[in-house]
């Protein structure tokens, strides 16, 4: 048998990390387990019916265009309609050079990589943060610096602090990565002042802002807030964006905006990875927008998720010990768990499967493996009378631990 590891690449072998998320779903397959893991849209959400008419239209009628190769940037119509759309519902002003088209908002964390970040380098990041920028930052061989969060998102003291502290060391932060709107994995969002604020930090230590939104549309509760990319003057805010929270996420359809010359280096590194984004997907995605299908459809699924959430919540009041803190989002698919700090839920997990009732380790989220006795749990994809059984089998598994320490504190005294 060939032996391989002599052939690997010091970025494979060092920064590839498995998605704590991804080693988690395979439990999901369990009818017995009750899984709060992945941050999946419920299917039975889909607008199966108006995609398809919209698919029929372009398949029958755009059909040498739609089955061909298409521009890197990605599809005109599309991205023309994406830039009315992000001017009117977001007050975000764009040029068509502005925008290209990505394979889902992840493939925009790879070309950004790719384009800003050499080994050794540094990005600022919440804490805890999206595991998925996370595995990219890690596989790029790139240094995360942690910036404290609490219910209102990042703490602006600790990051001018940090900054401060690194530009001491002659440390440059290429850019500070956030996600404003109903965090994943907190839940929590970022105040408009803190916004405004966040900005000025970003212009006056001169790094950039990555901006990432894949929830700010489902709202639950409260009004839309700007988001940071609508106050940018000066061409600092990359801006991510996905059809997967609010249409379908086998689309794998994302658009990226920055300033024009960053967009542009971007558009290079794509051609060298696959050339373009699906033709077809962008039609008949297209095709659905043009229709007017997309806002009354993600109007539709905030009530239901919202119905999710409101589930969750009471379920967590109801059943949890007291000694649990948890967050209550205003959108998003995402409650946050923060335990006492002498339980560690990543030992626990086993416990919960036993149990059968599943959730992602919340030490995934942070840099360094920290965290661990915070946890994260999804409502999007489960029914609301499994959200209920599922809340009272993890608020079982928590007591029992609570209890165990409480007795071995005891008999330690």
């Amino acid at each position: 048998m060939l032996d391989l590891d002599s052939f690997f690449s010091k970025r494979a072998v060092e920064g590839f990390k498995p998605s704590a998320i991804r080693e988690i779903l395979k439990y999901g397959s369990d009818p017995s387990i009750i899984s709060f893991g992945g941050g999946y849209p419920d299917p039975q959400y889909f607008p199966k019916e108006y995609f398809t008419e919209a698919m029929d239209y372009v398949l029958c009628s755009l059909t040498d265009k739609a089955l061909q190769y298409g521009s890197t940037e990605g599809v005109k119509e599309l991205r023309e309609w994406l830039i009315n759309f992000e001017e009117e519902e977001e007050k975000v002003k764009l040029e068509l050079d502005e925008i290209i088209i990505t394979i889902g908002s992840q493939q925009g964390f790879d070309l950004l990589c790719k384009v800003l970040l050499d080994p050794g380098d540094t990005v600022l990041v919440e804490e805890p943060s999206y595991i998925g920028a996370l595995t990219a930052f890690y596989g790029f061989q790139v240094n995360p610096v942690s910036v404290p969060m609490d219910e209102s998102g990042i703490i602006l003291e600790e990051l001018e602090n940090i900054c401060q502290n690194l530009g001491k060391k002659n440390i440059k932060p290429k850019f500070i990565y956030v996600i404003p709107n109903f965090q994943n994995p907190a839940g929590v969002t970022l105040s408009l002042e803190r916004r405004v604020r966040l900005l000025e930090i970003a212009s006056k230590y001169n790094m950039l802002v990555v901006e990432d939104n894949p929830y700010g549309d489902l709202i639950y509760e409260g009004d839309k807030i700007l988001p940071i990319k609508s106050m940018d003057t000066e061409g600092k805010v990359i801006y991510l964006r996905t059809f997967s929270k609010i249409l379908f996420p086998g689309l794998r359809l994302g658009w990226f905006m920055g300033n024009k010359a960053l967009v542009r280096k971007v558009v290079i590194a794509k051609q060298s990875s696959d050339l373009c984004t699906t033709s077809l997907g962008q039609y008949a995605t297209y095709e659905y927008c043009r229709r007017g299908y997309l806002k009354p459809h993600v109007e539709y699924m905030a009530t239901r998720y919202a119905r999710k959430r409101n589930t969750m919540i009471k379920a967590i009041e109801k059943y949890f010990p007291p000694e649990v803190k948890y967050t209550r989002p205003s959108g998003g698919y995402f409650v946050w768990l923060t335990l006492p700090e002498y339980l560690n839920a990543d030992e626990m997990f086993w416990k919960a499967i036993e149990a059968k009732v599943a959730y992602v380790i919340g030490s995934a989220f942070h840099v360094e493996g920290r965290g661990k006795n915070t946890i994260r749990l999804s409502f999007s994809q489960v029914g609301e009378t499994a959200i209920t059984e599922g809340i009272k089998r993890l608020a079982k598994v928590i007591t029992q631990e609570i209890d165990i320490f409480n007795k071995i504190s005891a008999i330690s005294l």
